[in-house]
């Protein structure tokens, strides 16, 4: 069952406003100003904090996949949010470069789950996925050239957030930094 998705074809405007289909993103979204959809790709410039853009009703189970890229991962990261309930609650995916993480932001305080070695280069595309059933968080990247590989890179267990919404976050703390996103994906697991 499709939750929301996104291509960010269209005029190029301020926000990320109306996603594909048909769904308002939500949280810094629609609010910041640094984001933005240029040339076909929903952008994030010259932050200098962490930021979320969520969409689609709240889930128990979902599965989220985005295709993006960093110009910079020095103190920047992209990833995929799941049962995300505000901007200090929710489990995250993400790319720093050198490793695939999946994390999760209790009241504020991050606390990495697992992680495995991922090189990441700058300005190239790559594609994020994000799972959780129940407890069971799962995770995998691989080169948008490429092919998603078969089995998860990261199988592990959390029951802090039983709910939320979908999304994906970006961490910019280098100037002159840009994420842009070209797809986005999200669908309810029974």
């Amino acid at each position: 069952f499709a939750l929301a998705q996104d291509t960010f074809q269209g005029p190029d405007q301020t926000y990320w406003g109306t996603s594909s289909s048909g769904q308002i993103w939500g949280a810094d979204a629609n609010t910041s100003n640094l984001f933005s959809i240029t040339s076909n790709s929903g952008q994030v410039t010259n932050g200098s904090a962490l930021y979320s853009a969520v969409i689609g009703p709240w889930a128990v189970n979902a599965d989220v996949s985005f295709t993006g890229s960093l110009n910079t991962y020095t103190n920047n990261t992209m990833g995929a949010v799941l049962r995300w309930t505000e901007g200090n609650n929710w489990y995250k995916a993400y790319l720093d470069g050198a490793s695939l993480i999946v994390q999760k932001m209790v009241l504020g305080t991050p606390v990495v789950l697992a992680a495995a070695p991922f090189t990441a280069t700058a300005g190239t595309a790559y594609n994020v996925r994000f799972r959780i059933v129940g407890s069971t968080l799962s995770a995998v990247a691989w080169p948008k050239s490429g092919t998603q590989p078969t089995n998860w890179m990261i199988t592990t267990t959390d029951l802090t957030f039983p709910i939320g919404s979908c999304g994906i976050s970006i961490q910019e703390l280098s100037p002159n930094s840009t994420a842009a996103f070209t797809s986005f994906q999200a669908t309810r697991l029974l």
